[in-house]
């Protein structure tokens, strides 16, 4: 499920810039998108989607705060919207408030049972509270949703590591990579799973990949310089 919502109401005038902003969204012009919703807006002050959208919008600028006003307008014109709900949670996570956003997780997964990202986010939530254990009921419920949902298995991943559970933690990575292989984190999260289980030549090795997917993950850098001075004695 896209966490953009579709046309559903509205009148043609408030499509049409609704279907601007999402061209916007997608080049990543996040502005540009929010200026397009807001004419959408002036035109159909009771379209959730658009309202859903600039919360979006508002949120890659950072602008989490405002993006929450803009959830609560969408869930006002539509409490069944479940994409709202999540993206609310998502916002409220942006800004420390864990438990208040398990509450719209839940809402979204009472709306639609099916709706794996509310899955993996509720479980990212709980890791987030230290409930490690519930999370992976979370990200096993996403990923049998979606078997190729890589987030959730790195997600799950981490989870595992943080429990100790370094051979399947290895295993979840693996499984992201095989979906995703550009995926950077799951190739830093595979290094850690193996720089824990004493293999440190094969860690830098999955270091090293994650640091040529993305030269700014600093974690990665920082990890495997902890590895080389530990393999310098």
């Amino acid at each position: 499920m896209s966490l953009f919502g579709g046309f559903r109401k509205g009148s043609d005038d408030a499509s049409s810039w609704l279907d601007r902003g999402l061209v916007f969204a997608e080049q990543g012009k996040w502005k540009e998108s929010l200026g397009c919703y807001d004419k959408a807006i002036g035109i159909d002050p009771g379209n959730a989607d658009a309202w859903n959208n600039k919360g979006n919008a508002l949120g890659r600028l950072g602008r989490h705060e405002e993006s929450l006003g803009c959830y609560d307008k969408a869930i006002g014109i539509d409490p069944g919207y479940a994409a709202a709900w999540n993206n609310k949670g998502n916002a409220l996570c942006d800004l420390g408030r864990y438990e208040e956003s398990l509450r719209c997780y839940d809402k979204a997964i009472g709306i639609d049972p099916g709706y794996a990202a509310a899955w993996n986010n509720k479980g990212n939530a709980l890791g987030r509270l230290g409930r490690h254990e519930e999370s992976l009921g979370c990200y096993d419920k996403a990923i049998g949703i979606d078997p190729g949902y890589a987030a959730a298995w790195n997600n799950k991943g981490t989870a595992l590591g943080r429990l100790g559970r370094h051979e399947e933690e290895l295993r979840c990575y693996d499984k992201a990579i095989g979906i995703d292989p550009g995926n950077a984190l799951a190739w830093c999260g595979k290094g850690l799973a193996l720089c824990n289980l004493g293999r440190y030549r094969e860690a830098l090795r999955c270091l090293d990949e994650a640091i040529r997917l993305n030269p700014q993950l600093s974690v990665a850098r920082d990890l495997r310089e902890l590895i080389l001075k530990e393999m310098q004695g």
